[in-house]
């Protein structure tokens, strides 16, 4: 267990997490564990506690929060809210956390494959011709050919292609 400090940097880190829609329950967390409890990726992951998540947001613990992996291993279930007596959205203050993270631009790296991917292809995986031959063994039509233009100007514009390294 790490030393938790809360400091005036650590208060302004909560209040922002508090003014993203889905997070401003957060304080009604009395640590009950019932997220936890039945959270499908805490039962495959020893690591991956939803309370201890909220916990650390609840005092502003950035650092805590944006150096590991755990942020990126939520399923986005809501397992967690709908099992919860105080009805927080522990689901969304973790998708609140990752959109703090990626301004940071503390991306977990399969997630910048996955938008570099797209960024290239238009899809997260390049479709080729192999497949569009798989595809057609099933019956189904090529994959539509994606705006790849487009969705990498939308990227660019909206600083993402930067955060991830891409082009």
């Amino acid at each position: 267990m790490t030393e938790i400090i809360f400091n005036e940097d650590t208060k302004r880190f909560r209040d922002s997490i508090l003014k993203i829609g889905g997070a401003e329950r957060l304080m009604l967390c009395y640590q009950c564990g019932t997220c936890t409890n039945d959270c499908p990726v805490a039962k495959r992951i020893e690591e991956f506690r939803p309370r201890n998540i909220a916990r650390l947001a609840m005092f502003g613990q950035k650092q805590q929060l944006f150096s590991s992996d755990l942020l990126w291993l939520c399923a986005g279930c809501y397992t967690c809210y709908e099992h919860c007596p105080q009805k927080v959205h522990v689901s969304e203050i973790i998708s609140a956390l990752r959109r703090l993270a990626f301004i940071e631009g503390k991306i977990h790296p399969t997630i910048k494959s996955l938008l570099t991917a797209l960024s290239r292809y238009g899809y997260i995986m390049e479709i080729g011709e192999f497949e569009n031959e798989l595809r057609e063994e099933e019956n189904l039509p090529p994959a539509p050919e994606p705006a790849i233009n487009e969705i990498s100007t939308i990227m660019e514009k909206t600083g993402t292609l930067k955060k991830v390294g891409g082009n």
